[in-house]
């Protein structure tokens, strides 16, 4: 919420401000931490633009040791809105001694755990909600950010049909972030459950139709926004008896995170899942392979149904992916086991096919009466043309009947 009244939001200071950013997100993001430096200063926004240099940087120094005792992040935040709306309205001030009052972090810091399967079970069984069950599958099928829900919102046309009943789902589609995510075959069964009821209680739902609608008749938006879930998430994470140790002024399993950083783990300790693909699956841009790696959606697939037995919640449905996973076995042992057995039956006929010529050709080389009869000239040439069983069998009857020919005479 703005703390400038509208002449302000109006002014060509703010409008520059608003035009420098690219997102949303970090629209919101910046005019919070404006906010709060005016506030702590009492001051409009064109009133910090008439400020002197000492006198802002004094301002700037004090508010930021006001801060003193969170983490280095929880200031740095705050700080680039403030330095954003100077940077682009030309407003110097002493940046390197603003930037020297914060101190580095000395602590390991929170939101470093990831949600277990057992934590991810509990929440499960403690809601009824068929829309925070789809969320709950779909945020650890993906280890989305909070961001890819909503910018720009996720909505049913981004979902694509994939093998073994999985879904794709382009996450910040049409942007340079872009990258593919995929539902395993549980967190698909989720989202169309919950897509569904919303279908049998009336509401007619198209391919603009967002993932995951607002429950609310006055909300302005038709999908759950971020902090919506975050609400939800915290009353679920308390009603299961989730432990969440406090590490700070964080917690050590993060509302959102936990499921990212478990999603991170399960990829990187899957020795079989290449882990330049598991980047572009977490959304990282890592190294040369951020610039020049561009997989394809169906190699990204591949990679990840590696990761779908672990990253499956329910153990039914885990004991299904292996059951299916040792019939495709079997199968694959069964068509192997044919092909062998149809490699040697061809072997075999060819065996007695050069069995069956080097007596002709050894009857032909000892009698004296006859080198190479025209008869014998065309077996050899027929011999060239053998391909199938059928012609074989012919072949060798041939060859047979000359030998029985041979002895007779």
């Amino acid at each position: 919420m703005l703390r400038a009244d509208q002449s302000q939001t109006e002014s060509r200071a703010f409008k520059k401000f608003i035009s420098s950013m690219n997102s949303d997100k970090t629209v919101q993001r910046y005019i919070y931490g404006l906010d709060k430096f005016c506030e702590y200063v009492s001051l409009t926004y064109e009133e910090i633009l008439s400020l002197d240099i000492e006198d802002l940087t004094t301002k700037m120094e004090d508010w930021v040791m006001s801060m003193a005792g969170l983490r280095k992040s929880s200031i740095r935040t705050p700080l680039a809105g403030l330095e954003k709306f100077l940077d682009v309205n030309r407003k110097l001030y002493h940046k390197k001694s603003i930037h020297s009052l914060i101190k580095t972090d000395k602590d390991m810091g929170g939101g470093g755990e990831p949600f277990t399967t057992l934590d991810i079970q509990k929440m499960l069984q403690v809601t009824t909600s068929l829309r925070m069950k789809a969320v709950i599958h779909f945020m650890n099928s993906l280890g989305i950010r909070p961001a890819g829900l909503t910018d720009p919102v996720l909505r049913k046309k981004h979902l694509i049909e994939m093998p073994n009943n999985c879904y794709a789902i382009r996450i910040y589609d049409n942007t340079k972030e872009g990258y593919w995510g995929f539902l395993t075959p549980e967190a698909r069964k989720a989202l169309d459950h919950y897509l569904n009821s919303r279908k049998l209680n009336g509401e007619r739902i198209t391919e603009e139709s967002p993932l995951f609608a607002t429950n609310s008749p006055r909300a302005k938006t038709s999908h759950m926004k971020n902090d919506t879930l975050y609400e939800l998430l915290a009353t679920l994470y308390r009603k299961a008896g989730i432990e969440r140790q406090k590490v700070g002024h964080r917690y050590d399993k993060s509302l959102t995170y936990g499921f990212r950083k478990r999603y991170n783990t399960i990829l990187k300790i899957n020795n079989s899942v290449n882990s330049n693909i598991a980047e572009k699956l977490m959304g990282h841009k890592k190294g040369l392979d951020g610039a020049y790696l561009t997989p394809t959606r169906d190699e990204c697939f591949s990679e990840f149904v590696k990761a779908v037995p672990d990253l499956t919640i329910n153990d039914s449905e885990r004991q299904k992916l292996e059951i299916a996973k040792k019939d495709q076995k079997i199968t694959e042992l069964t068509v192997a086991t044919q092909k062998i057995e149809q490699l040697q039956s061809e072997l075999d006929h060819t065996t007695k096919l050069a069995e069956g010529l080097a007596e002709v050709a050894k009857f032909n080389a000892e009698n004296p009466r006859s080198q190479c009869t025209p008869e014998v000239i065309s077996l050899l040439e027929e011999s060239d043309r053998v391909r199938t069983s059928e012609d074989l069998k012919n072949l060798m009857s041939k060859v047979h009947r000359i030998i029985d020919q041979r002895m007779i005479e």
